[in-house]
């Protein structure tokens, strides 16, 4: 499972948080503000397999990539519409 970190916009603590790619986290557990965290880049957590299953690995490290770019583009995107 990947482990992401959260940075809060408004009170700027970080968080570490092992979830699916498909699961984010928008409300700050530390000061409780919704909408205000940033997900940082991530890696991975240790992957154990059984030896049949390792060549599977790089379809997921592939699947978290493609992943991770439309996250990166989304996120450009929110930037660009801030700044206009």
């Amino acid at each position: 499972m990947p482990i992401y970190i959260y940075t809060c916009e408004n009170c700027g603590e970080s968080t570490k948080v092992s979830h699916s790619m498909t699961e984010t986290m928008e409300d700050c557990e530390v000061c409780e503000s919704p909408n205000t965290l940033v997900r940082k880049p991530s890696m991975f957590s240790n992957i154990r397999r059984k030896p049949e299953q390792k060549a599977k690995i790089g379809t997921h490290v592939e699947e978290f990539i493609e992943d991770a770019k439309k996250e990166l583009k989304q996120q450009k995107k929110a930037l660009r519409s801030k700044n206009d």
